[in-house]
């Protein structure tokens, strides 16, 4: 009975103890080696004399395709990404129906990628599978272009957008946005959700005004996939594993606080009341 009760009175204190380690544990979290970001620009112009690569292998001045009196829905992503380069063109490719605008018509779509080792080849795959999530056709409406590192860093300046490549991994790390441009190529908006709203982007293409939108208290996502080796995790993946931490001590935060009141009702059933005791005297 002693033994049991002394496990008893030391459980709290262990599940305490293993609390307080999975706080620190989701601190101490290392985060990906320069994730990248957003330094906004808005009203910048793009370099529309950069010269790319389209996924038919032709080459194309990006003034062909930016800049020519249409507005502009820009993604900056690539095809080896497997994690939120997937994510950020599949939220663009259902943004398309929503905004019940004509692509080619009342506004262009575009895709740069910013890994320089891509083929065209690998652009054509991905862009066959967003048309088709898009529900677009498989004409000019939506070109994929592929280019020089000098050419995709030029363009990313412009637009503030920051990545960083990672030899370990071999990743990229980088934000997860879709911007919008003016007519003239300039820059009119940033969306930073996964679900952005159609209407803010169709006043941001439109010219209605210049837009910096994200939902309220989210941060800029940045893509970095887990490296087993390095033991090195992104911050999209350190945000997940601080938040399932602190529900982890949360609970165990209740079950330390039910093993307390159950501790002290048990010693209050086990002592003897006080008249008892006098009783008990009286009886010897």
């Amino acid at each position: 009975m002693k033994r049991r009760a002394r496990q008893q009175r030391s459980a709290p204190f262990a599940l305490g103890a293993l609390s307080l380690a999975l706080l620190a544990c989701a601190t101490r979290a290392p985060t990906a080696p320069g994730a990248g970001g957003v330094s906004e620009r808005l009203g910048a112009q793009l370099p529309l004399d950069e010269r790319f690569q389209a996924s038919d292998g032709s080459w194309r001045r990006l003034g062909e395709l930016a800049g020519r009196g249409q507005p502009l829905l820009l993604v900056l992503a690539y095809s080896r990404c497997s994690m939120l380069c997937s994510l950020v063109l599949q939220s663009a490719a259902e943004l398309v129906p929503r905004l019940e605008l004509t692509p080619g018509s009342d506004y262009r779509l575009l895709t740069i990628s910013i890994d320089p080792r891509e083929t065209p080849f690998e652009a054509a795959r991905t862009r066959q599978l967003v048309l088709e999530r898009a529900q677009l056709g498989s004409g000019e409406a939506w070109p994929f272009l592929v280019g020089s590192e000098a050419a995709i860093r030029n363009v990313a300046d412009e637009l503030g957008f920051s990545y960083v490549w990672d030899a370990a991994s071999e990743q990229f790390a980088h934000p997860a946005v879709l911007f919008t441009l003016s007519p003239e190529g300039r820059v009119s908006g940033y969306f930073y959700d996964l679900r952005p709203d159609p209407r803010a982007v169709r006043a941001a293409l439109l010219g209605e005004r210049s837009l910096s939108v994200r939902s309220a208290g989210a941060a800029v996502l940045s893509c970095f996939r887990f490296d087993a080796l390095a033991r090195k995790y992104g911050s999209l993946v350190q945000r997940s594993f601080q938040l399932g931490a602190l529900a982890v001590a949360a609970g165990l935060g209740l079950t330390i606080a039910r093993l307390f009141r159950r501790e002290r009702r048990a010693r209050s059933q086990l002592a003897p009341a006080p008249g008892a005791a006098v009783d008990e005297r009286a009886s010897r």
